[in-house]
């Protein structure tokens, strides 16, 4: 048995070397630190609030460029004495980002639609990834969940393993086998009790909804999209408007209120876009400043294993410690001799000599 327990205390040993190893040999203290960079940078815009500010904002665009293309048009047009083409023609003599923006909306708009969708279905998951390992630390502490375990199991595996070699009281490595099996237990239990297995498992469903977004070719797509949408909106204000107005004989102001009183919709819109455009520029540059920090997260442990795997890499190694410490602690007291000693030794009188 004391055999054994040599094997025992070096596995425990070798299983803490292993658990100080992994974060660090992975780049964990980076890669989570890049977890809380982007958490702290997109924590705001995932709040319920946040949520359905969006789909608010978006079901005013949507419902302005969808009168404005089916109704608006046409009744200027018809105002005009001319076809729906023929205004928009016209209205790109002055204004050229007019036309473009109108022939572009319905592939720009259900892209950020989908954008929008996804952050909304991906909320919750966003909550829990924030929650890692638990809501009062940050997900930097992730790496010491491993080192601190790791020198413990060390220290107690290889300092029992010395204990046993030098003839020191049986004791002592009993104690060190006792503390590591409290380690093996607290790696389980406490894994479990943070709930950190359902969290990555939110994590990395999260990480795989948004890796076309956060990539150069997503954020340039988005850039350009507002960057569309804003040059066909200030040109209709600065530009179409006025033109239709002097058409109408008319002053702008005049023109303007008729048209956001027969079409409320797109009154709305124009009144509101400025605001809308400004805020989703603003999430739009915030995704192209965080492409790198968003890779960095997402490839925890490394860029070809999930994420979801990270609470097994301490449940596996907590179950393998508190089992080799079990069977020690309990083969050992087994082994013991009635008066007490060790490995069924006598109470120390010498045996007789035998003839």
């Amino acid at each position: 048995m004391r055999a054994y327990r040599h094997v025992a205390l070096v596995l425990i040993a070798l299983l803490g070397a292993a658990l100080i190893i992994f974060p660090l040999a992975a780049g964990l203290p980076k890669k989570t630190q890049a977890v809380d960079d982007l958490t702290n940078d997109f924590r705001s815009g995932f709040t319920k609030s946040a949520i359905a500010e969006n789909k608010t904002d978006l079901a005013t665009m949507n419902a302005m460029l969808t009168q404005l293309q089916a109704e608006t048009l046409p009744g200027m047009a018809q105002q005009a004495r001319t076809s729906t083409e023929g205004l928009v023609g016209l209205m790109g003599m002055s204004s050229p980002e007019v036309p473009k923006g109108l022939k572009e909306v319905p592939t720009i708009m259900p892209r950020f639609n989908k954008l929008a969708g996804t952050m909304d279905e991906q909320a919750g998951n966003f909550r829990q990834a924030d929650d890692i390992p638990t809501s009062d630390l940050p997900n930097t502490a992730v790496t010491y969940l491993y080192l601190i375990p790791g020198i413990i199991l060390l220290v107690v595996g290889a300092g029992g393993l010395l204990l046993s070699f030098t003839g020191t009281r049986a004791v002592l490595t009993t104690v060190c086998l006792g503390i590591a099996a409290v380690i093996g237990l607290g790696l389980v239990v406490g894994t479990f009790a943070t709930g950190v297995v359902g969290k990555t498992e939110a994590s990395e469903k999260m990480f795989t909804a948004f890796r076309p977004t956060f990539t150069d070719a997503g954020y340039q797509q988005a850039h350009q999209d507002l960057k569309t949408l804003g040059d066909m909106a200030a040109g209709m204000k600065a530009k179409s408007i006025p033109q239709m107005a002097k058409i109408a004989q008319k002053s702008t102001e005049q023109f303007t209120a008729e048209l956001s009183t027969t079409y409320p919709a797109v009154g709305k819109g124009l009144l509101e876009t400025d605001r809308i455009l400004a805020k989703f520029n603003a999430l739009v540059d915030n995704i192209g400043a965080n492409i790198d920090t968003f890779k960095n997260a997402d490839s925890i442990p490394d860029k070809d294993t999930e994420v979801s795997v990270m609470p097994w890499l301490l449940i596996g190694p907590g179950l393998a410690v508190l089992l080799l410490s079990g069977v020690a602690l309990v083969g050992g007291y087994a082994g013991r001799g009635r008066d007490g000693s060790a490995d069924g030794a006598s109470s120390g009188e010498p045996a007789p000599a035998s003839v």
